[in-house]
């Protein structure tokens, strides 16, 4: 683009109402159809279009200013007020409305969207992103706004470190000569980048900068070379209409969300790039007409409001999908409060001056403004807008301190006995439940607080040796020279606060060998996957070579997707207690704890249930759903005399139901852990168990009882023991 055209720019009307188009495809995909629209790749790709272009053209003005404030400052009047407001609702109405939602990891994106680098923290998160449920995150669409962020940040620079060096060249000109073949190679990279894994990515990759930069880019190219492409006024409406065809039925054509941002996006980037290069005809007229640029004014605030409406009041009313009455209200109210944000909030806020030049002086004539009334109340406006930021700023902080208090709190067991109510110790009446129900789904066993827990993601040859203190990852007593091994996936791990407690108090060290959805199998017959094979592989090398003095992992599994039961003893297990009993490695085995899922067999989260229903029993599951009459585990652990199978359906279940609240400790932290505190309730239990190993007399196996038949049943305890 020359500077004639640059300096010629007219501002095209009808794609702000492409925007709003964009904008509301996502809202009625997210809403009716439960999946995404390609909508907000259009968005990125307008935002680059305008902003980019617009620094461009700014960069060649001979009294341009080079200050980045000016353009960060306008950058964040515009977007910044409007997000605080939403996010800060959002937090109220979770908090106060929709309790079961609050999670340490919300709070996280909290600070993450509001410092704009939400993408990369649901990527950390292994946030798939999926339809609206119950229980998605309602911050979950803000990934967009942290990568136009990003790209707004990048882009400032980009075209203030350009104009510098050509002005100092003297061909200010020519910026635009310089930036376009660089941003073709950085579109094309990047396009190459999001591309990799073929037309079906990622998770990660469906929210990484690097793999969304090019739909940006691409707009910023469209605004320097656009112009070029002329298409005649008699072919107008047929390349437009056939744009607006391929960007409104893409999310009907595709259901896959990691198909976006790689080849197939370009199905509805293509349809708006026909839109913008054939713009002149009568759909151009009508995209610029009054209604449909509202709907672009109101596009920003209108994405920001209808996914966490969606998703609080689908949580709130229960249900696992939004009803489409419920949609309709969403999308009304939506667009409500999207139009007042806009015309009292992102109007009012923003910078309505032009970008200062060189020889202007901005300061002087703001502080002059302030002494109007308009000027006095836009300056009260962004010092409440500063202070919500940093209140927000604050939650997560805030939420992680309580964490740590109630995590550090001691809970009588006279008050709290956990699972010796099931043992038959009194439960006091009237106590409050804890850990708070509320929070007990944020608190983490030891092993994986410290970062000695490896995530599903990491390499098959991954271990950690040093925590996040830089000391090594041993718990227990550091310096015993009795060794204890604590492995397998997340079901052995949730011991850890326990074991590690009585590896302090009967001088054993612990050591753990945890890997996230990965329990210890060996052999021909796998249920997992080909990363956690090879770790477990090398995790039983470390266990042999260590020879400690007592293994520690879990026995059995539940059969189906979402562990609806009953429990088996998968081959691989087998495998490897053999491999153990040929080293004369003693072995105490745990039975699986219950799963939550419902009458329908679908996951549901047991602690979210606890905090919306108050129902101990309603949310819980049954014995006969989860367990086997008879610990499937025993018989095979039998055939070896140091090793144990610890039938522990009785730690969580009486004769008929698993409660979620037993003893006046929350059991559970989601829909298949059970929470540290209840963990610590078991030390009695497993100190009984560890003590014999410990002092070389192990307890003999006993062959497996038969089941007791029904009508000879104990009969089902007194309620008060879930109280």
């Amino acid at each position: 683009m020359s500077q004639d055209s640059l300096r010629s720019f007219q501002y095209r009307y009808d794609l702000d109402g492409l925007r709003g188009i964009a904008i509301g495809l996502v809202v009625i995909y997210h809403v009716f159809v439960g999946r995404v629209s390609g909508g907000v790749d259009v968005f990125l790709l307008l935002s680059g279009y305008f902003f980019l272009g617009s620094q461009l053209r700014y960069v060649t003005k001979p009294n341009a200013t080079f200050n980045p404030w000016w353009p960060i400052w306008r950058t964040l009047r515009r977007l910044v007020p409007a997000l605080a407001l939403v996010i800060a609702v959002t937090y109220l109405l979770v908090y106060f409305w929709t309790p079961q939602l609050m999670r340490i990891e919300l709070t996280q994106q909290i600070t993450a969207t509001m410092l704009y680098y939400q993408n990369w923290e649901l990527a950390s998160q292994n946030a798939d992103y999926a339809a609206a449920a119950a229980d998605t995150s309602p911050l979950q669409h803000m990934w967009s706004m942290s990568v136009q962020g990003q790209f707004y940040l990048l882009g400032i620079a980009f075209a203030l470190i350009l104009g510098a060096v050509m002005r100092w060249r003297g061909r200010s000109s020519k910026v635009n000569a310089v930036a376009g073949p660089i941003l073709i190679v950085v579109t094309i990279a990047s396009f190459a980048y999001a591309s990799r894994f073929g037309l079906f990515g990622t998770p990660e990759n469906y929210y990484s900068t690097f793999s969304r930069a090019w739909e940006l880019t691409l707009g910023a190219v469209l605004a320097i070379y656009g112009h070029r492409i002329r298409i005649p006024q008699r072919l107008s409406d047929v390349v437009t209409g056939l744009g607006l065809l391929l960007l409104m039925f893409t999310g009907a054509a595709i259901a896959d969300s990691t198909a976006y941002p790689g080849p197939l996006s370009l199905i509805p980037l293509g349809g708006a790039v026909l839109i913008i290069i054939g713009g002149g005809g009568r759909i151009s007229r009508a995209m610029a007409s009054k209604p449909a640029r509202w709907l672009g004014d109101v596009a920003y605030s209108l994405y920001l409001w209808h996914w966490p409406l969606l998703i609080l009041s689908t949580s709130a009313l229960g249900m696992e999908r939004p009803a489409w009455w419920l949609g309709a209200i969403i999308i009304a109210l939506s667009l409500v409060l999207a139009d007042a944000t806009h015309r009292f909030i992102e109007a009012p806020l923003r910078q309505h001056r032009k970008r200062p030049l060189a020889d202007d002086m901005p300061v002087h004539k703001a502080m002059a403004t302030m002494r109007e009334k308009v000027g006095a109340l836009r300056a009260a406006g962004g010092v409440a807008a500063t202070a919500l930021v940093i209140a927000l700023l604050s939650v997560h902080p805030w939420f992680k301190s309580t964490l740590d208090s109630e995590e550090a709190e001691y809970l009588d067991p006279t008050l709290y006995p956990g699972v010796m109510a099931l043992m038959g110790q009194d439960v006091p009446a009237n106590q409050p439940v804890k850990p708070d129900p509320v929070r007990v789904g944020s608190m983490v066993p030891p092993v994986a607080y410290q970062h000695c827990f490896i995530p599903d993601t990491a390499p098959g040859d991954s271990f950690f040796e040093i925590d996040k203190d830089g000391n090594p990852c041993i718990f227990g007593d550091p310096d015993s020279d009795v060794e204890v091994y604590l492995v397998g996936g997340s079901h052995a791990e949730q011991y850890a606060s326990a074991i590690d407690s009585l590896g302090k108090e009967m001088s054993f060290k612990v050591v753990p060998l945890l890997r996230q959805d990965c329990p210890i199998e060996l052999g021909d017959e796998l249920t997992v996957t080909p990363e956690c094979a090879q770790w477990s592989e090398l995790a039983t090398e470390r266990i042999l070579d260590a020879d400690p003095d007592l293994v520690i992992s879990n026995t059995t599994r539940p059969m189906g997707e979402h562990g609806t039961g009953p429990d088996v003893v998968p081959a691989g297990y087998e495998r490897f207690w053999e491999v153990l009993a040929d080293n004369e490695i003693p072995f105490l085995g745990l039975r699986e704890n219950p799963w939550g899922f419902d009458k329908n067999f679908n996951p549901i989260e047991f602690d979210e249930c606890y905090v919306a229903n108050e129902d101990a029993i309603g949310c819980g599951t049954t014995r006969e759903q989860n367990y086997q009459p008879v610990d499937p585990s025993a018989a095979v652990l039998a055939q070896w005399p140091n090793m144990i199978a610890v039938d522990t359906s009785d730690w969580y279940c009486d004769v008929d139901k698993c409660p979620v609240v037993i003893g006046n400790v929350m059991v559970y932290r989601d829909m298949h852990h059970i929470s540290n505190a209840y963990a610590m309730s078991m030390k009695p239990l497993l100190e009984d168990l560890i003590a014999p190993f410990l002092a070389g007399e192990p307890q003999q196996q006993e062959a497996p009882a038969p089941p007791v038949p029904e009508d000879e049943a104990e009969p089902e305890p007194a309620e008060e023991i879930y109280y």
